[in-house]
C-alpha cells in the first residue's frame, strides 16, 4: 500500500470510530495531540485524546469527510457532521500522522450550529 493510501486509510479510521462510537482501536501515537474550537487547552497524550474523542462522539450522529488533501503524512480533511440537535456543521480536520499513527488533530468547526435548537 502507498503512503498516501496508507495515510488516507488511517484518517478514514478516525470517521469510523467517530461514526461508531468506539475510539478504542484508533492509531493514536503516543504523544498524540487534540485541539479545538471547544478545548481551551490542547489534550495531550494517547489516552487523554482517546477519552477527549470517545465524550465527544455521542453528541455527533453522523461525520464524514467530503475531501482530502494530502501531503507527506499532513492531511487537510473538509468535513461534514450531523450534531444531535439536528442541526449540519462543516469544517475541516488537520491530521499529522507519523509511523502510521495519528499524532496530531485540529478541528476548525463553525460552533454555533452546536448551541442551537433541532432545525425540524
Amino acid at each position: 500500500m502507498s503512503d498516501r493510501l496508507q495515510t488516507e486509510a488511517i484518517v478514514g479510521q478516525f470517521y469510523e470510530a467517530m461514526n461508531s462510537d468506539d475510539t478504542s482501536r484508533l492509531p493514536l501515537a503516543e504523544n498524540a495531540e487534540y485541539s479545538g474550537v471547544l478545548t481551551p487547552d490542547p489534550v495531550r497524550g494517547e489516552a487523554e485524546v482517546r477519552r477527549h474523542l470517545q465524550e465527544t462522539a455521542p453528541f455527533i450522529s453522523n461525520i464524514r469527510s467530503t475531501r482530502m488533501i494530502i501531503e507527506d503524512g499532513a492531511v487537510a480533511s473538509l468535513t461534514e457532521l450531523d450534531v444531535v440537535n439536528g442541526m449540519q456543521v462543516e469544517g475541516t480536520y488537520v491530521f499529522d500522522i507519523e509511523n502510521g499513527k495519528i499524532s496530531r488533530i485540529r478541528g476548525i468547526f463553525d460552533t454555533r450550529a452546536f448551541f442551537v435548537g433541532s432545525s425540524s
